[in-house]
């Protein structure tokens, strides 16, 4: 994931790390919300599952890009791109992801 959040960092996205969801809901909340999230390969379903209902509970539409455990796809305007066929730290991975975040409308 270092080769994944330094290849974000470099095409010009910010980027918040965190490791439970306590982290996560402050992260999200200190900066006003989040343009997606992105669940990595080694994170628990219970928790990925967490933290994806907690913060579309406040942002219902909030982008969901996984390389990890598997997770609910599209519900109304909900969008959930599974990119579990892919390393995280792979040309592929990396494209496919870069590929998904500039498709991304601008959120307000």
């Amino acid at each position: 994931m270092q080769l994944l959040l330094a290849q974000l960092q470099r095409a010009g996205f910010g980027v918040d790390v965190a490791t439970d969801l306590a982290e996560a809901r402050q992260a999200f909340f200190g900066t006003g919300g989040h343009h997606c999230l992105l669940v990595g390969p080694d994170v628990a379903p219970g928790l990925a599952g967490a933290v994806v209902q907690s913060l579309r509970s406040v942002d219902p539409d909030l982008p969901t890009v996984t390389f990890g455990p598997l997770l609910q796809r599209q519900q109304g305007r909900r969008s959930t791109v599974m990119l579990t066929g892919f390393h995280p730290s792979s040309r592929a991975g990396v494209g496919a992801l870069l590929r998904f975040l500039r498709e991304l409308p601008e959120r307000g």
